[in-house]
């Protein structure tokens, strides 16, 4: 699902309406492919009686690539702006929003920002327009220098992974952009600085052996429509090419009538091929058999889709697909996943079941609600991503050491087998004569054997060694082997131990839900050893050690723990990692408090701050479920959790921050539940 030209012409009517006049106040990045522009709207006679301040959201992600309004400033996972944010900071902050123009039928947005030059910046901007000049001379451009003030032009082209935000001065030359496409890459447009913008090229289709321009929605025929099948052909453009390929790969090769449309129309995505073809014939995936009637049919419903571009009827919907998940015994609740959005009325999932179509005045709302954030959780997991590989290749380093051990364990066991038979050696060294490579003999240590009937001992011999010299080579083996044991226990206690440290790690990691706790955990990963920063990185010295400034310090502690007040008046303390863990059990507990942890996986330490009194039982179930929520198992429905008096909890001999032994415990069952 992407942002096509009609939404986002419905888009552009909207920001006209709202953003028109507004002052940008702020830029910020809130993910690496992102930008948010902070707006200040003037009041408006009759709208607004006070001015009002407003977000607007562009994004060039390769899968959430959109632009429209968000109702609350986003969050930031960059610490600190790139260039090009600066730059447009530089230009921007304080500029007016002039007007919003979009090409017909494409995927692109310019926004025009005026921006008034104070005296001491338009000696800058003539210069600058000199330079402009100059380099417009070369590439055969005319250019003059400003003066008083200026327009900036913000184009966003919302193409998928191509999409791109470039700025540009009122003569066309680009300032900046978001992504540099060099002339290796696109020789028909080169996006770089100080080189004149070039719009994306117009669309065309194949059509009996030639190159075409693709036909206009709002004025396309059924005759015209009728002889695309017998006469598409030539080569296919690779993105005709990629739709092509993925048409084919179901069992059915025969390719689908909204698949010619996409092709032969201009501005048509799936989503709306699809709803032009189910309003003619009833079936969005019909193939191309046709009556002349059917073709009459599709061409005006093409037609009255497309009038909206012009007419600016729209009427927003947000299609969910609704899913009931089994919460705990006996519960269940509904939950609503985003299928598609459109600025027009969505006949096509009307007769689906299992959907509900949401009505919004706004389409900037529906696509708010439908992305909910989507970016800046992928934009999370790409930071979480690289120390979950790392502790996850640990973790199984330590799997296999413990199945190594438990082997050697095991190998060790036999080592009582070779002091019996160096003894057997020493007794009867007389029957055994040199250059043997193996002998048998009676096994005298043989348990409930007969003495007349002893089993047989097979034991292998050195050739080069007599009687004396195997039995001697063979206690040499048994003690090796005996000292080895001694050092097994202690090898194991401390494989476990930073197995368990390590998966309290990954379980840190997995419930880190920003990027300071995605930071917290990354700092406890650097702490234990497991993560060095590479050398030469921007965040060290020459010296080796970290720059100080603002968002380069590895945090120093843990975080603060999760304080709640439950609905009984207790206190509950909640550790969301393993330095808050050690925090909330040893230093802010006292011995007679109640500590809750999901019993046999990695989770929260919660503590409940009891002060003498006796804890009731709807506060036990709350800070329980907290628990389990904070844990590994947060994704089951019910989760056994242990708890005990603080003074029973120890830490675990060689184990990290947090961890932890305990006994006189006893065990609850809670449903998962972050709510307080």
């Amino acid at each position: 699902m992407y942002v096509d030209a009609i939404t986002l012409a419905a888009v552009a009517d909207e920001l006209r309406t709202l953003l028109i006049g507004a002052r940008v106040e702020t830029i910020i990045p809130p993910t690496e492919h992102s930008i948010a522009i902070e707006c200040y709207c003037p009041p408006r006679a009759g709208v607004d009686e006070k001015g009002q301040k407003r977000w607007l959201y562009l994004s060039t992600h390769p899968q959430f690539a959109r632009l429209h309004l968000t109702l609350q400033k986003p969050p930031r996972i960059i610490p600190e702006p790139p260039p090009f944010i600066m730059l447009l900071r530089k230009y921007l902050e304080g500029a007016r929003l002039e007007a919003i123009e979009q090409p017909r039928w494409e995927r692109v947005l310019d926004l025009i920002f005026r921006i008034r030059l104070r005296p001491d910046d338009e000696d800058e901007a003539r210069t600058a327009g000199s330079d402009e000049q100059l380099e417009g001379t070369r590439q055969g451009i005319t250019t003059m220098p400003s003066a008083g003030s200026q327009r900036l032009h913000l184009i966003a082209e919302i193409m998928g992974r191509t999409s791109n935000i470039v700025l540009c001065n009122e003569k066309g030359l680009i300032l900046g952009c978001h992504k540099r496409v060099g002339a290796e890459i696109n020789r028909y447009r080169v996006i770089m600085p100080n080189v004149p913008y070039v719009p994306p090229p117009p669309q065309q289709r194949h059509f009996a052996g030639q190159l075409l321009p693709r036909l206009e929605p709002t004025t396309v025929t059924a005759a015209q429509l009728a002889i695309i099948p017998g006469n598409e052909g030539g080569e296919l453009t690779p993105a005709q090419g990629e739709a092509l390929k993925a048409s084919r790969r179901g069992k059915e090769e025969a390719p689908k009538l909204w698949q010619l449309l996409v092709r032969h129309l201009l501005g048509f995505s799936p989503l709306l091929a699809r709803e032009a073809v189910y309003r003619a014939l009833g079936d969005s995936e019909a193939g191309l058999e046709l009556s002349q009637e059917q073709w009459e049919e599709l061409a005006w419903n093409i037609r009255d889709l497309a009038a909206l571009y012009d007419t600016h009827r729209w009427h927003p919907q947000l299609v969910e697909r609704l899913e009931v998940a089994s919460v705990a015994e006996g519960e269940a609740e509904e939950r609503a996943t985003p299928v598609a959005f459109a600025p027009y009325v969505l006949e096509q999932y009307s007769a689906l079941d299992g959907v509900r179509i949401r009505e919004s005045a706004s389409i900037n709302i529906l696509i708010d609600d439908f992305y909910a954030r989507s970016e800046w959780l992928d934009a999370l997991e790409s930071r979480r991503a690289p120390l979950r590989k790392l502790l996850q290749s640990l973790i199984e380093r330590c799997r296999r050491r413990a199945a190594a051990l438990a082997e050697e364990q095991q190998a060790l066991a036999e080592a009582e087998n070779y002091r019996r038979q160096g003894e057997l050696l020493l007794t009867f060294q007389q029957e055994i004569a040199p250059g043997q490579t193996r002998v048998s003999l009676p096994d005298l240590f043989a348990a409930d054997a007969l003495q007349d009937d002893l089993p047989k001992v097979t034991i292998e011999l050195d050739p080069r060694l007599d009687a004396v010299g195997n039995a001697n080579r063979l206690f040499a083996r048994y003690q090796k082997m005996r000292r080895a044991a001694a050092l097994l226990p202690e090898q194991i206690e401390r494989n476990q131990a930073e197995l368990a440290t390590l998966e309290q790690l990954l379980t840190d990691l997995t419930l880190a839900e920003t990027p300071e706790e995605i930071e917290l955990v990354k700092a406890e990963i650097q702490a234990a050893g497991y993560l060095h920063e590479q050398k030469g990185s921007p965040e060290q010295t020459k010296t080796g050690k970290r720059k100080a400034g603002r968002g380069k310090a590895v945090p120093s502690g843990g975080g603060v723990p999760l304080y709640i007040q439950s609905r009984d008046g207790f206190t509950i303390l909640v550790g969301r990692n393993s330095r808050q863990n050690e925090e909330v059990t040893f230093r802010q507990a006292s011995g007679n408090d109640i500590w809750l942890h999901a019993r046999g996986v990695p989770g929260a330490h919660v503590i409940i701050k009891a002060a003498g009194r006796q804890v009731p039982q709807s506060t036990l179930e709350q800070a329980a479920s907290l628990a389990a929520y904070y844990s590994q198992a947060r994704g089951s429905s019910s989760v056994p959790v242990d708890y005990t008096l603080q003074r029973y909890v120890r830490h675990m001999k060689g184990g990290g921050p947090g961890m932890v032994v305990y006994d006189h415990e006893r065990t609850i069952y809670a449903r998962p539940s972050a709510l307080a």
